[in-house]
């Protein structure tokens, strides 16, 4: 959009008017996404935690949100003026593709389960006691299920 103007927009200048709808529309499908999918997630957090934890809880989860963000923020245009913006966004996906290996790796798969078994299977302690409780619970569900 801006590549006749040496990529800065200039007051006065014209601009495609199919390139600005384009970037408004994207913009707008991003949000409307966001909103809908993982925007809502760190908020939502709170209903795993049991009764008897859960404002802590929430509150810890809430205070690490906005930890993260802070951090991300402050870090974001320094980083960006020294390893340039497209080093900046690995970085930052090399952050996120580390902390996705370690959900895959190290956290149990508690779909099916209820919020009583997950904590079970939290109770267990260890990373990988976790898991095989986890998939242990699963698995005795699925056997249930089965026989019915």
């Amino acid at each position: 959009m801006t590549v006749k103007t040496g990529n800065l927009l200039v007051e006065g200048a014209s601009y495609s008017k199919s390139w600005s709808a384009i970037i408004l529309l994207s913009m707008i499908i991003f949000v409307a996404s966001y909103a809908t999918g993982l925007g809502n997630v760190p908020w939502q957090q709170g209903e795993l935690f049991p009764l008897e934890v859960r404002g802590i809880g929430t509150s810890l989860s809430t205070a690490t949100n906005w930890s993260a963000n802070l951090l991300i923020n402050s870090t974001y245009l320094s980083l960006m003026a020294k390893i340039t913006p497209s080093g900046a966004f690995g970085f930052y996906a090399g952050l996120c593709a580390l902390g996705y290996i370690f959900v895959v790796f190290c956290f149990p798969e508690t779909a099916g389960l209820s919020l009583e078994e997950v904590r079970g299977a939290f109770e267990k302690g260890g990373f990988l006691k976790t898991i095989e409780e986890g998939d242990r619970l699963r698995k005795l569900k699925r056997e249930m299920r089965a026989r019915v």
